[in-house]
């Protein structure tokens, strides 16, 4: 199937996102966060409308506290094989949702997904997106079950969902057209194009500085990485099957 150059395309504005101008629910998955990661739930805390700590995420957020930025979620949720007692009382007594999920047909990212939209949805919160904020290396089982998250995103909720990790932020292209907003602030990031799920056999893109028109993506031939910004203010994606798009980001610059 090709994509119908006439479908209306996505349209993307990760700088809003790294610089708090959206209102977006923030998840905090497990792993101690690195420093990139920690800037970036610090920023973007109040502006958030929803708070999500998954699993050991509630722990990330017990330790980033203090006495001056209190981070108190709406929820916390997971099999807690990784947050501490001590951690789920504490936000028991500050009346958070506490809510075990143990099912191990999902990740903790998964489910929390599910309890984020429905709460989204029982309180009538409008986000534009929601961010997971998830450590990047030292367990690659762990980096590949969030991303396969972000395939299963698609049948959870309508809301777009993102991962933002260490200088680096990630998202699924569905089937169609995308237009990836870039200012000037990211001219110089690297970015990827990964036919992670299947063989991509139709992808068009302009605004990168190696292009495809037509091409085949698949693992054992053909990806996109360590890419880059031709200098244009709009990169636009044209895929037949869904992509992972990732980019380097800098919170510094923001």
């Amino acid at each position: 199937m090709n994509p119908s150059p006439e479908s209306q395309p996505k349209e993307w504005f990760p700088s809003h996102i790294i610089s708090g101008e959206e209102h977006i629910a923030l998840l905090i998955l497990n792993q101690p966060l690195q420093e990139e990661c920690k800037l970036f739930v610090k920023k973007n805390w109040q502006s958030a409308l929803f708070h999500v700590g998954v699993d050991g995420g509630a722990n990330q957020l017990k330790e980033l506290s203090d006495d001056e930025f209190s981070l108190i979620p709406e929820l916390v949720c997971g099999d807690f094989d990784s947050a501490t007692s001590e951690v789920l009382e504490f936000y028991r007594s500050k009346g958070v949702s506490v809510i075990h999920t143990p099912n191990q047909d999902e990740t903790d990212f998964t489910k929390a997904l599910r309890l984020t939209d429905m709460y989204l949805k029982d309180r009538k919160i409008e986000v534009s997106s929601i961010v997971a904020v998830a450590r990047n290396g030292d367990r690659l089982d762990h980096i590949l079950g969030n991303l396969n998250t972000l395939y299963l995103a698609e049948e959870i909720t309508s809301i777009p969902v993102l991962i933002l990790g260490n200088n680096s932020l990630t998202w699924l292209l569905s089937v169609g057209c995308h237009k990836i907003h870039v200012t000037e602030k990211m001219v110089e990031s690297h970015v990827g194009l990964i036919p992670l799920g299947s063989e991509c056999k139709n992808v068009t893109t302009t605004g990168l500085k190696w292009n495809l028109t037509n091409g085949k993506m698949n693992f054992g031939g053909l990806i996109s990485t360590c890419n880059m910004f031709d200098g244009s203010s709009v990169v636009t994606v044209a895929t037949d099957t869904p992509l992972i798009w990732t980019m380097e980001v800098t919170m510094d610059k923001f």
